[in-house]
């Protein structure tokens, strides 16, 4: 079963700080960018991202799949912060070849990011997030 939530971001992580964007590779190609339905290229951009978590700041990094014509992290330099479009985490369940439970795949996408200086925001400091 699998099953996707829209986050929202603002109330989830004090920041997220761009690394970088490279393309998604299709699965067992190590040459061949992976696609949408739609035709549309698949990028991933991974983040640093903080949150609190048992009253204490927990940071970790995330790796969240746009799908865009373009590299959507062109001009964006390593150490921006960042506002994520249409944030959503998606989560299926993992099955041996028994098919019993074996643990969840998580995994993260957007519809697009910009830096928070493009939204007039700035990244708020751990102890003022939500958790």
């Amino acid at each position: 079963m699998i099953q996707n939530y829209k986050i929202d971001q603002a109330r989830t992580f004090a920041t997220l700080m761009l690394l970088g964007v490279s393309p998604k590779l299709a699965f067992g190609d190590n040459e061949r960018q992976e696609t949408s339905k739609a035709g549309l290229p698949k990028w991933v951009a991974q983040l640093a991202a903080e949150f609190r978590a048992f009253g204490r700041p927990v940071r970790e990094l995330i790796n969240v799949t746009i799908e865009a014509e373009r590299n959507p992290g062109d001009g964006l330099a390593p150490g921006t912060f960042m506002e994520l479009i249409d944030f959503e985490i998606g989560v299926m369940e993992k099955r041996n070849r028994e098919g019993q439970p074996i643990g969840v795949q998580v995994w993260y996408r957007a519809s697009s990011m910009r830096p928070i200086s493009a939204t007039g925001g700035k990244p708020r400091p751990a102890a003022e997030a939500v958790s």
